[in-house]
């Protein structure tokens, strides 16, 4: 038997592999390329005595590739990525259980954005301010900067409510929770899409009914969730929502007027199909 079979085998006969044929075959034509015709660089038997690197060729022996130098560095950074990758997601998971705290102040952090520019932050504007960073910190641990946007919050938020955006640049805009938050139980909790599914209803309704668009003020007084509650306090409070309504298609414009949006006529058409069916 050839010195590179020898080592191959020795070297396997503690592990899963032991008398697998195959398996000394790949291994040797890693320890020792040039017998086999092949110019690459030589596994060292040293290289097995680093447990990660052991890990690789066993693992790459199961896959019955050949454990090469370079196959093993590939597997070692694609094994970090994964396990980065696993606890960012782990970490998100955890981010979760404190969204509505993300949401507040994203939220709040936005519509401070707009007051002061006039449009919209970015995602990164936005997520690495001090206060998300600072509450990142204490309800999840430390995150890289450049991994924060791995935890999901904008997209957490936006479906808790607290937010809402859609594809045009810097359409990022504080959504329903945070308005109907300072109003406490005077206005409707129920869902975000729930609301809006409840406008899109009301504007076309009143727009078959009458022709035109409802003024903002009879929307804001007339509009009412299952249980009675008002959707929104009053008529600035309607005309203050009109952004994420708008933002989330929910609503759209007509010269000036609020009507059903996009996103609006579809689910009403989805809810129309499931109550015929």
């Amino acid at each position: 038997m050839p010195a590179h079979d020898d080592i191959a085998t020795a070297w396997l006969a503690s592990t899963e592999f032991a008398d697998d044929s195959a398996a000394v075959g790949l291994l040797s034509r890693a320890i020792s390329p040039h017998d086999f015709d092949i110019k690459r660089d030589s596994l060292p038997v040293s290289a097995a005595a680093d447990p990660a690197t052991a890990g690789a060729i066993l693992e790459l022996l199961q896959r019955r590739q050949v454990p090469t130098l370079a196959a093993i560095r590939t597997h070692l950074v694609q094994n970090d990525m994964r396990a980065e990758a696993e606890r960012i997601e782990r970490l998100g998971r955890r981010a979760q259980r404190s969204i509505d705290d993300f949401g507040r102040v994203l939220a709040k952090l936005t519509d401070d954005y707009w007051i002061a520019h006039g449009t919209g932050p970015t995602r990164r504007d936005i997520l690495l301010t001090e206060p998300v960073i600072a509450l990142i910190r204490d309800r999840v641990g430390d995150i890289p900067p450049t991994a924060i946007k791995h935890l999901w919050l904008i997209e957490r938020a936006q479906r808790s409510g607290w937010i809402a955006y859609n594809a045009t640049p810097r359409s990022l805009c504080a959504g329903r929770r945070f308005h109907a938050a300072r109003y406490g139980n005077r206005v409707s909790l129920r869902p975000v899409n729930a609301i809006g599914t409840l406008v899109a209803a009301y504007l076309r309704d009143q727009q078959a009914e009458n022709g035109r668009p409802p003024r903002w003020s009879v929307l804001a007084y007339e509009l009412r969730d299952d249980r009675g509650r008002r959707v929104f306090n009053d008529t600035a409070d309607a005309r203050a929502q009109a952004q994420w309504l708008i933002t989330a298609e929910w609503m759209a414009l007509d010269d000036g007027n609020p009507v059903p949006g996009p996103r609006g006529l579809r689910a009403l058409a989805k809810k129309s199909r499931e109550q015929r069916s």
